[in-house]
């Protein structure tokens, strides 16, 4: 308490001799000032006139301070949710409930009719980013669809959206778990072909929990078209992974893929997938930046299916 004390007094020394020297200063300098026509604010070290800043140049500055300030309390943020929250690896096929930062593209490629190949470019992912500490939004890349050699024209799909809420997780160690709203969206903005024609919602409730090395990550949401549901149709969609984190970054997987059509030209059928892979990562590239990839096959276990043996690729930059 003494100590205390003690040190309070000598920081109010401090600060009174502080003032008083201040005040000091201040009436010589405004001496100077009437006696002098020139002070130093108005020359070089050369004795020559220095510039002084422009109130634009000063605005400048401070929104650039301003904008820089704003970025890096986005990114402590950004990290900060993605701390709280385990470390699993994105599956493949079934939406990850985790919060994130990252670029993801993917790429499919399916036998097709006449012996073609359907090759997909995008896969509905895209940027991926955080926006608070609870919610992530998805501006997706609209996928591109080829069929070769001789198959129809090429054409450009919806463009994928995608909001997620975590309404709990917890980080490894801590419980190791999720639970996400998701509300994913497609903008009917694809050809005749490719696109839907009408706006789709797709509300999807992910969850997951680890145990050590070992996860399982699930997805369960319904297809919802805003038009024409009699040929869209509605479905309910269930996917799983389950995960295992081994050695050199590596993370084997097997999902179970599932659809249910409920309306539609399917109405009563079922199809069901079983997709094994194999992830790598994350490994750093950069500072802040990291890469990771999976590669995996869709086999088809159902007798109704759109299509079967569906290899899928998967690159991901996390920031």
């Amino acid at each position: 308490m003494r100590l205390a004390l003690r040190t309070i007094s000598l920081a109010w020394a401090g600060f009174l001799l502080a003032t008083t020297a201040q005040a000091d200063d201040h009436a010589s300098e405004k001496a100077d000032s009437s006696s002098t026509p020139t002070t130093e604010k108005e020359t070089g070290g050369d004795g020559s006139s220095a510039p002084e800043k422009t109130p634009t140049q000063c605005g400048a500055k401070t929104e650039e301070k301003k904008k820089h300030g704003l970025f890096r309390s986005w990114l402590h943020m950004a990290t900060e949710t993605q701390t709280k929250q385990p470390d699993w690896l994105s599956p493949l096929a079934t939406t990850s409930g985790r919060l994130k930062d990252e670029l993801r593209y993917d790429i499919w490629d399916q036998p097709s009719a006449q012996g073609n190949r359907t090759y997909q470019f995008g896969g509905g992912k895209g940027l991926e980013f955080i926006t608070s500490s609870r919610t992530q939004v998805l501006a997706g890349i609209p996928s591109y669809t080829l069929h070769s050699p001789n198959g129809a024209p090429g054409g450009f799909g919806d463009i994928p959206l995608m909001l997620k809420f975590r309404i709990a997780s917890a980080e490894r160690g801590e419980g190791n778990y999720l639970l996400t709203f998701i509300l994913g969206a497609a903008a009917p903005t694809g050809s005749h072909r490719y696109g839907t024609g009408d706006g789709v919602l797709t509300p999807t409730i992910a969850f997951g929990k680890g145990w050590g090395r070992f996860d399982v990550q699930s997805t369960f949401g319904a297809s919802l078209p805003t038009g024409h549901t009699a040929k869209l149709g509605r479905q309910l969609q269930w996917n799983t992974a389950f995960q295992y984190q081994g050695f050199w970054r590596l993370w084997p997987e097997l999902e179970v893929n599932s659809t249910f059509y409920k309306t539609g030209t399917n109405a009563g059928d079922k199809q069901v997938f079983l997709t094994p892979g194999l992830g790598f990562g994350r490994v750093r590239l950069a500072k802040g930046f990291r890469f990771s990839t999976a590669a995996g096959l869709q086999i088809a276990v159902t007798q109704f299916h759109a299509y079967d043996h569906r290899w899928m690729f998967s690159e991901r930059i996390s920031f």
